[in-house]
């Protein structure tokens, strides 16, 4: 990914943190509507990447557009062949189904990023799956 789209990311990314711990809604709401232009303006560009898909989803309040856009998320990442990505948007899916109370699907997600995780050298990214994993097995 190149810096620039990088920065951008990760600037609105804060600002929607900050506004959150602000508890400015309106602040976090145009923080939100900023990502969601990037990603629109660079869907299917070689701007394109995972990790805005990501965290717009991350970033999104209904679950079930989340996961939406999750998808999108996964499908660049294996149009990119970036496993690392794809390992990532299975665990956020996972997450997002934790919260969801949904045990055994997010089990199959959670799978899906281990299985994903294999070929990657983050070592705190398989340590979050694994985690996930045994707890999904209680």
């Amino acid at each position: 990914m190149k810096a620039p789209l990088y920065n951008d990311i990760l600037a609105i990314c804060q600002e929607i943190a900050d506004a959150s711990t602000a508890d400015n809604e309106a602040l976090r709401l145009a923080s939100c509507k900023k990502l969601q232009v990037l990603c629109a303006t660079n869907q299917g560009s070689p701007k394109d990447h995972p990790l805005q898909w990501e965290a717009l989803a991350d970033f999104t309040e209904d679950g079930d557009q989340a996961m939406d856009i999750y998808e999108v998320a996964l499908a660049t990442a294996e149009k990119l062949t970036l496993p690392t990505f794809t390992a990532s948007a299975y665990l956020a899916m996972a997450l997002r189904q934790v919260e969801f109370e949904e045990k055994e699907q997010a089990l199959v997600f959670a799978n899906k990023a281990n299985d994903a995780a294999q070929t990657i050298d983050s070592e705190e990214l398989k340590t979050e799956i694994t985690e996930l994993l045994t707890q999904l097995a209680q």
